[in-house]
């Protein structure tokens, strides 16, 4: 068989052409994936400065617009005397007027109030609605060295003082400080008496921060102008005071020491590096606060910008398909045009498309494998305060529509310590729930939840602990649940497993919110409530997520009115787990492989030379019987797999077997057709090495096509 040179003429014409166009076509579209994924990240990372300016102003202008209060304050104790009582109506004055103020005081000198009395220090704070007095200096000896706060203003002038734990206000507070005068009676000189100071609760400003919408799974630093952290996803690092500059050199993280540098010159700016809390290609935006010389830091994550966008996944497909076929032009123009094609190159050709597809295949291996579980989902999920807010709002608003009650919000909390698939559709988890019952919740409310779901449940109660707001009782579960698992990607499927969580009293709007504060950072990727060193064996634990699904329900459980019946948020715990591909590949890929290999040995032997027939003994007989063996290994790996899964679809691995099933086939009609001489060139050309050839790139591009439509 052999091409004349007209045909080999075109063939080369037609790979020429081939090539041209898919190499243009491949620039263009690497063009166009730049250019999008730019228009995803670009405007993102404008937002994402716009909106971290905005906070900084804001926090700048509610710190600064009290600066006046205390002035005023400072000016009247200068100009005016009093009793005790005129103080104590006078610090109640300012409290009263300045909402957003959550204490007021004063610190005088030893002995500058009364000559017969050493400490004086008169405090108010705001306590719910109620205003509560208190005197420091029954509580710490404000003039010892240690007590910055006090000695700073009065040394300094005006400022603010870091951001500190208040024994007197119970709470971290941000206060401004500054010294106060008063006429000596002798002399009538200005005589400096103590400070006055105004405290701000620190936590508003996290609520502030953790309010922004910064993605996903973005978060906020907040530290002081000495470098003490004052917000950070872990409150560790706020309750122990940390530095930043400290936390950078323990994880050694270039990028928090960057932002550190930043902030001690000085000056605002956009950052790059890797996040320490979540791995990933990040951004931060760094912000000094002028009226506190305080700098905000907000965190913004690259990869979950691009990572699981489906149109750049399939421009990156696309661009592999190009690249492919480009090269498989190149080959044939290479064949086309030789006038003599030897046996090793024509080896090396079949080589090169086997690679070429073999490559194809894995690259969409890798594409389809990363973990976007909880992107890809279209119901709500809850990774940050402003998802919560969101929803909270929403869910009034459905409320007072439909003229239901208004919800009733549990702050509920998830701790799994362990995962087993004890069969293709059965799962069992064990771990913690708990629950948070505050002092506003009506006292005939159940405490407890419902798994709606649970094929067998096992709940006892932990603990009951009495908190300031209420109280946090946990329970241990041990559930076994049934779910519809997906196994059509098979073996590189990703499978969620949920924990669908109703209130105790699910007949009422009580309404489950994931108990946020419970967890450092809420990033799926780092695996809130997930017990650090799991064991899942087969798996690897990708996600895990709060999200709210709308159910509704046929029946009103016979409950008149009952509000769950239609659209209602049921909250649900995910846990996304990806299959470890080694045991599939050990166990189910690697029989397919070495079948085919051992397919590839028997048609090699395939030959009517006298010499290779009696090295190797070729006759059609013997390679029906290989085959016939060969097809039994396969079918019983096949059913042992099927049954393991109980699919009720064709799923990925199963087109393996389908293949070996065909190259079994082809192989016994073509020994067949092979031995009887009939004459089909491409059997019969050159002691039957086209099938030999066309082999392994036959097999590997049918993989590859099969991958692309299963995948794309």
């Amino acid at each position: 068989m052999s091409l004349n040179l007209f045909s080999r003429k075109n063939i080369f014409r037609v790979s020429v052409v081939s090539s041209i166009i898919t190499l243009c076509g491949g620039f263009a579209l690497v063009y166009n994936y730049f250019n999008m994924r730019d228009g995803v990240i670009i405007p993102a990372q404008e937002e994402a400065l716009k909106q971290t300016i905005a906070l900084s102003e804001k926090i700048h202008n509610t710190l600064n617009q009290s600066i006046p209060v205390a002035t005023a304050l400072s000016e009247d104790l200068f100009s005016q005397e009093g009793t005790t009582s005129d103080l104590i109506k006078r610090l109640k004055q300012v409290l009263s007027s300045n909402p957003k103020l959550i204490g007021v005081g004063l610190a005088y000198e030893p002995f500058a109030y009364d000559s017969d009395v050493r400490l004086f220090a008169p405090y108010l704070m705001r306590r719910d609605k109620d205003v509560k007095e208190v005197q420091l200096e029954n509580q710490v000896d404000y003039t010892l060295e240690t007590y910055d706060w006090y000695h700073q203003p009065l040394k300094n002038g005006a400022q603010w003082n870091e951001p500190r734990f208040s024994q007197a206000a119970e709470r971290n507070v941000i206060e401004y400080a500054l010294p106060f005068f008063q006429k000596d009676p002798e002399t009538g000189q200005k005589q400096k008496m103590g400070i006055v100071f105004i405290h701000f609760a620190l936590e508003e400003l996290f609520e502030q921060i953790n309010l922004l919408n910064m993605g996903k799974t973005g978060y906020g630093i907040l530290f002081s102008k000495n470098g003490v952290v004052l917000s950070h996803p872990i409150k560790e690092y706020v309750e122990e005071e940390r530095l930043l500059e400290g936390i950078a050199r323990e994880e050694t993280n270039v990028l928090l020491e960057s932002i550190y540098r930043q902030a001690i010159s000085g000056k605002n700016g956009t950052l790059e590096g890797m996040s320490a809390l979540t791995g990933q290609a990040t951004w931060a935006n760094v912000q000094r606060i002028d009226s506190t010389g305080w700098t905000l830091a907000m965190l913004y994550s690259k990869e979950d910008l691009t990572k699981g966008n489906q149109t750049l996944r399939r421009r990156l497909i696309w661009i592999s398909i190009l690249f492919i076929v480009f090269a498989v032009s190149l080959i044939t123009m290479d064949l086309s045009r030789r006038e003599k094609r030897s046996d090793p190159i024509l080896w090396l050709r079949a080589l090169n498309a086997s690679i070429l597809f073999t490559l194809g295949i894995g690259l969409i291996w890798f594409l389809s494998t990363e973990d976007v579980t909880w992107k890809n989902l279209e119901r709500t999920v809850i990774l940050n305060q402003s998802d919560l807010s969101t929803f909270k709002t929403n869910n009034i608003r459905t409320a007072l529509r439909n003229r239901q009650p208004l919800p009733i919000y549990i702050p509920t909390g998830v701790f799994v310590q362990s995962i087993e698939f004890t069969s293709a559709n059965n799962v069992i988890l064990t771990g913690y729930i708990w629950q948070e019952y505050n002092r506003h919740v009506p006292d005939d409310l159940s405490r407890g939840f419902v798994l709606p779901e649970a094929e067998s449940a096992d709940i006892v109660e932990s603990y009951r602990r009495q908190e300031k707001d209420g109280e946090v009782i946990g329970w241990y579960f041990h559930v076994t649940l049934r779910q519809d698992f997906d196994y059509t990607q098979y073996p590189f499927d990703q499978q969620t497993v949920w924990m669908r969580l109703w209130h105790k009293d699910f007949d009422k709007n009580v309404v489950l919110i994931p108990a946020l504060d419970s967890y450092n950072l809420m990033h799926p990727e780092r695996l809130p409530g997930i017990e650090q060193d799991f064991v899942l064996p087969g798996w690897t634990v990708s996600s895990s997520f709060f999200n709210y699904r709308f159910n509704s329900y046929n029946t009103d459980f016979g409950i008149p009115r009952y509000v769950g019946q239609n659209k209602f948020p049921e909250l649900y715990f995910q846990i996304g787990v990806k299959r470890r591909f080694l045991n599939p590949f050990i166990s189910n890929l690697t029989p397919i492989i070495v079948v085919l290999l051992m397919l590839f040995a028997v048609l090699i032997t395939s030959s009517k030379e006298s010499g290779k027939i009696e090295l190797l003994g070729f006759n059609a007989s013997t390679i029906l019987a290989s085959s016939s063996a060969l097809f039994f290994v396969v079918l019983i790996s096949h059913i042992d797999l099927r049954n393991s899964l109980s699919a009720n679809e064709i799923f990925y691995m199963e087109y393996f077997y389908v293949v070996t099933y065909g190259a079994i086939l082809a192989i016994s009609i073509n020994s067949i057709l092979f031995s009887w001489g009939i004459n089909i060139p491409f059997v019969q050309y050159r002691d039957n090495l086209l099938p030999k050839l066309f082999y392994w790139p036959v097999i590997t591009l049918t993989m590859w096509v099969v991958t692309l439509v299963k995948f794309y």
